[in-house]
């Protein structure tokens, strides 16, 4: 029996791993962001929760939030450092102006990476250090005392945090998009529930 040889395709396994990979800690950090604003887990949904359980997960969630995107950083890294070092010897392609230009002070997507990287980082040690502190004012979960019991409270801190983290993974997903780590993906469609998303999302990595 005779073959098509153009039916033959090339099936790239590193490309497929890393669409797989990049797939995976999307979908972590939309959960950890769909904790942080609702409270609800995997585990458990919001009708099985407290009030008080609900803003818990909230707070905990701004540590899994950051751990996703420091991901999404650390995944990105190279192939950034690499496209940018290429066009920061276009731009300056002598040694002499090299010497005169630095790339780490050149306007450039990898050194908008690091300084992403270093943001999480701070948002990191704020966590830290509102938990070691015994003031109130760097606190994310107030505790108040009522008649029927005890009350939490989310702070103005957390709401703050959560909006940077949510500007800080807009700015992330553009630089991987920009520098062709991800593909634009799904368009976007109001009437697609994120289960409908999230099906499509791995369809695609598999027809990929």
């Amino acid at each position: 029996m005779g073959y098509d040889g153009a039916e033959i395709q090339t099936f790239n396994a590193s490309k497929a791993i890393a669409q797989s990979r990049d797939l995976q800690l999307i979908l972590w950090h939309n959960e950890a962001m769909r904790q942080a604003r609702t409270g609800e887990t995997p585990e458990k949904k919001m009708d099985d929760l407290t009030d008080n359980q609900r803003k818990l997960n909230q707070v905990r969630a701004l540590s899994l939030v950051i751990s996703a995107q420091r991901e999404l950083i650390n995944i990105s890294r190279s192939q950034v450092k690499f496209r940018s070092i290429n066009q920061w010897k276009k731009d300056h392609n002598s040694e002499k102006e090299q010497l005169e230009h630095p790339f780490k002070e050149h306007k450039n997507d990898y050194n908008d990476l690091i300084y992403l990287k270093d943001k999480l980082y701070a948002c990191e040690m704020d966590i830290i250090d509102a938990e070691k502190s015994v003031t109130k004012d760097d606190d994310f979960l107030i505790i108040k005392e009522k008649s029927d019991g005890d009350f939490y409270e989310l702070t103005q801190n957390f709401r703050e945090m959560l909006m940077e983290l949510e500007d800080s993974y807009e700015d992330i997903h553009l630089l991987m998009l920009t520098n062709k780590i991800i593909s634009a993906g799904i368009e976007e469609n109001e009437e697609l529930t994120y289960k409908e998303k999230e099906e499509e999302m791995k369809r695609r990595i598999v027809d990929a």
